[in-house]
Parts: C-alpha cells; structure tokens; sequence
C-alpha cells in the first residue's frame, strides 16, 4: 500500500458471493441475447476487486469491501469504459451495468461487463516485432484515452486530476518515498550508481515548473497484468480503470518494467511527433521512477533499470 493509500473499511467482511447470487446480479444487466448459467472461475488476483468469470464471456467485477479506497471505483471504472465504448469498443470491455445493492451477504457494489479475450501479456513469452507491434496498439490506445474531455466526463470528485506541477509533484513525490524506503531495506539498492535517495531528489529537482498542457485522463497501468493477447501474442485489449486518474500523459508510459519497452511504447505514443522539453522533462522524471520501481521489484530488470537510471541522471 502507497502512502496515499488508505483503507476505508479494512475490518470489513470479505465473503466470496454464492454462484446464484453472482448470477442474478449479472442477469439483472444482461440483455436478453447474452445468457449466463455458470460461474466459471473467481479470480482474487486483484488487489480491490473480486472477479467472477460467467459463461457467456461476462464478467462480475465486485468490489472487496475491506480493500475499499479513496482511489479506486468502480463507479469510476463504469463511467470511463461507457465513454470509451465508442473510440475503443473491442478493446476495452464493454460496460452492462453498475449497482450497488443490500444482500445477505452484506451490501455488494458491482460491475457488469464483458470479458476481454486472452490472457495477460505478462504471462506470455512475447519478443522482437510482436512485442513492438502490441506495444503499438496500447499507445494507439492510450492516445484515446488521454483524448476523453476530462471536465465533461465525470461527477466532481470521482476522477482524481493533478491540477498543476505542484499537484504532479506531490505525487511523484509520495512514489519517491514509498521506493525509497523500500530500496533501502533491500541489497538490490546496490546496483545503483547513488542512493536512491539522491536519485528520487534529483529527479523531483528536474520537474519543469509549469506543465504546459491541461492534465489529461490515465488509465494508471497500462501494462503486464492488463494488457491483454491471443495465443498468437496480438493485442485484444486494455482492462481494469478502477485506478484512473487525470494527469501528465507521460505517467501512463512508465508501468512496463523493462526501460526497452516504455521506450517503445514512447516512440509509438508520440508517433513521430516532437514532444516538447517540458514534456521530454516529465518523461524522464517518469522513467527514473519506474527504474527505481523495477530495482525494488522487479529482480530480472535490474542491471537494465539500474543501467537507465545512470542515463538519465546524466540527462538531468
């Protein structure tokens, strides 16, 4: 959990719903022409949420009541796929119904929706031009979603937005501190060429003042767990917006662990476009964050992190 996370209800019960009630939720949201009879499978690999997969390629996403944070909403989640459904149908899911209800297992906050196809493309041996070519799509992707109208989509408060460098910073500069700390009870610190300290105070000193543009909406990790792909490794689509919010476009380029592909996925976001040196600073604050991220839990990324950090330091 980061500094800014804060369980709301962390006491609360946790139960796993029974099948018949998973699919009398569902059905209440379901057209007519999707039926569904089974449960499937329950995925707990969620941090916030419970999946359930039903026949039928649906999906009931639950809320755990004691994972409950300011942060993540389904509410959210809903509200940003129904306006996404036309730019990107086919790859995100699509959005059946979103409710809150009082059961006798307690009150369930609930999303109905589809399943996107494949498996998460960090459970996938994928390199060379396949690699590149979904790392193509999720930028493709990405500029959709940075493209939404941000003041127009959602209620006030809902959407977390980082107003201005100030607010960009304060962030950064809880990540910082979280990674910090870590770093420094583990011997990967080692591979650093200054303490991470020094590293997370140089790159919050190499934060432009003024960002330039209006902050726009993120999916927060558009990466190994929910990018998804066929067995054939081609994209099918981007899941979980539970954790959205508005800020620098150059944040959601950081969440892959290997510095090769947030350099990828980069050069296939800007798709030949001159970014600006105020974007070009953000980007390289970003990548030193998540370099220091993969030092601290990434072991097979480390000399590379480790290798990137030293780049970019000597950029700053």
């Amino acid at each position: 959990m980061g500094r800014a996370d804060i369980y709301l209800q962390p006491d609360a019960p946790d139960p796993v719903l029974p099948e018949a009630l998973v699919l009398a939720l569902a059905r209440a949201h379901l057209p007519v022409d999707i039926p569904v009879f089974t449960v499937d499978r329950v995925d707990e690999s969620g941090g916030e949420a419970r999946a359930y997969l039903l026949g039928g390629g649906v999906v009931v996403k639950v809320q755990r009541p004691h994972r409950l944070r300011p942060r993540t909403s389904l509410a959210k989640e809903a509200a940003l796929l129904t306006a996404l459904a036309g730019p990107l149908a086919g790859r995100v899911p699509a959005v059946f119904g979103h409710d809150r209800v009082q059961t006798a297992h307690g009150p369930v906050e609930f999303l109905v929706m589809s399943r996107v196809k494949g498996r998460p493309v960090g459970t996938r041996s994928l390199t060379g031009p396949a690699r590149r070519a979904v790392l193509a799509e999720v930028a493709a992707v990405l500029r959709l979603v940075h493209a939404l109208d941000v003041p127009g989509l959602l209620p006030a408060g809902l959407l977390p937005v980082d107003e201005d460098a100030d607010a960009l910073r304060r962030r950064l500069a809880l990540g910082f501190a979280d990674l910090v700390d870590d770093l420094d009870a583990r011997p990967r610190s080692a591979a650093l060429p200054v303490p991470a300290a020094q590293v997370a105070g140089r790159a919050l000193g190499a934060l432009p003042v003024r960002l330039g543009q209006d902050p726009v909406v993120l999916h927060s990790n558009p990466a190994l767990t929910h990018v998804f792909t066929d067995d054939a490794g081609v994209f099918t689509g981007l899941i979980d917006f539970g954790d959205a919010y508005a800020s620098h476009p150059a944040l959601d380029l950081r969440s892959w662990p290997d510095p090769d592909d947030r350099i990828v996925l980069r050069d296939c976001y800007l798709d030949g476009r001159s970014a600006g040196p105020v974007w070009e600073a953000v980007w390289t604050v970003a990548m030193i964050h998540a370099d220091l991220a993969a030092v601290a839990g990434r072991p097979a990324h480390v000399a590379a992190a480790a290798a990137d950090i030293r780049l970019r330091l000597d950029d700053l």
